[in-house]
């Protein structure tokens, strides 16, 4: 008997998880196929390049949604809505900023770059 790590979505996540396993996302002409090919398997964060076929490798090939799906077909299969990012910055940066509600990052003159950053509410 293998032994299963249990997974920790919410219970949200569970009842639209099957969308990840849809030929228009998974298939060989699918979005997520689309993503990595327009991006040049490049990851839109930090620029790595990307590795293909071992999900495990700290610049594994993940394509995040930008905005928040929630299980909208609408969101969820929208190119536009995509970006190809290595697996380090999905689990890490980009975790972070969902959790916070803002993009992390500055300009220049090390002001935040996100308008919902607290110090950029008036």
């Amino acid at each position: 008997m293998a032994n299963k790590r249990p997974h920790h979505r919410s219970t949200e996540a569970k009842q639209y998880h099957h969308l990840y396993s849809d030929k228009r996302w998974c298939g060989p002409q699918g979005i997520r196929q689309q993503a990595l090919i327009r991006d040049l398997y490049a990851c839109q964060r930090c620029g790595c390049i990307l590795v293909a076929g071992n999900r495990h490798h700290p610049r594994a090939a993940v394509v995040n949604h930008k905005v928040r799906h929630r299980g909208d077909p609408a969101l969820f299969f929208d190119l536009e809505n995509t970006e190809s990012v290595c697996k380090t910055d999905h689990d890490t940066l980009i975790q972070r900023e969902e959790a916070r509600g803002y993009t992390i990052g500055s300009d220049v003159n090390g002001r935040p770059v996100d308008p919902k950053h607290p110090w950029n509410r008036s």
